[in-house]
């Protein structure tokens, strides 16, 4: 738990020190049109800069801003494994409420290669149902968390337009989280509902893509966003206590705004 500590800090100083250069480029010239002999100085398929005088490639960094709805929660064992002794009549399941994300991320471009990082708001709303009258146990637990996410991810571009850039992105990466409140609660008349264990800190694995329809002009433009968390146990009693069980399964979705 405390690498997951110090990798949530590090990567929170690594997003403000970034946010704090120019969105545009960290280093940021004026090329000149033409050299003697007609070779004309462009953007190399990254769209990062590349220096008139020395030919390396220059570092750009875009911010983006992110808005929409979050779906899902803890994993609940509804396949009963790893329980000895129940029936056809027991049953673990669960139900999901829509609620909301939003973040701002920097992407940072050079090199040939294009990485993000990001500070995410998550609101999580998930119960879990135990019917399982073969041990007595009756009740719905509810979970209502809000989390703080870094997502750290490598991206892919496709699809390029007139300026160069990418129409579609997947990226693939992490995402260390924090849940900074929460609200878990068992129904009214529940009986013999587990005791549980719950961790804040946690780390998802993270993949998903932009889509980017509209072009208003080469800084501007908007399109939509999907992202996929599933992330290592956070949640465990007796009837969820394999490895794939209580952990964070997130699907993030909704406007992504690059200025």
């Amino acid at each position: 738990m405390k690498t997951f500590k110090n990798l949530f800090f590090v990567s929170l100083l690594v997003f403000l020190s970034g946010c704090s250069v120019n969105k545009t480029q960290i280093e940021q010239e004026t090329l000149p049109p033409a050299v003697p002999g007609g070779t004309s100085y462009g953007e190399t398929e990254d769209t990062a800069k590349v220096d008139a005088i020395t030919g390396a490639t220059k570092a750009e960094m875009k911010i983006v801003a992110l808005a929409g709805a979050s779906y899902g929660g803890i994993v609940h064992n509804r396949e009963m494994a790893g329980i000895s002794g129940f029936s056809d009549i027991d049953a673990i399941t669960g139900a999901t409420k829509l609620a909301y994300n939003a973040g701002i991320h920097s992407i940072l471009k050079g090199h040939g290669r294009t990485v993000e990082i990001g500070l995410d708001y998550i609101k999580v709303n998930k119960s879990i149902e135990y019917d399982m009258p073969s041990f007595s146990v009756n009740g719905t637990r509810s979970f209502e968390a809000h989390q703080i996410r870094l997502p750290l991810t490598y991206n892919f571009g496709f699809f390029k337009n007139k300026v160069d850039q990418a129409r579609f992105v997947f990226k693939i990466g992490l995402s260390p989280g924090y849940t900074f409140s929460k609200t878990i609660e068992d129904s009214e008349g529940s009986e013999n509902m587990p005791d549980y264990e719950f961790s804040s800190w946690d780390v998802c694995g993270n993949f998903g893509f932009y889509y980017y329809p509209f072009n208003f002009k080469q800084d501007y433009r908007m399109g939509f966003y999907l992202d996929f968390c599933r992330g290592l146990k956070a949640y465990n009693d007796i009837y969820h206590e394999s490895w794939t069980q209580g952990g964070n399964a997130l699907m993030n979705f909704g406007v992504v705004f690059e200025p």
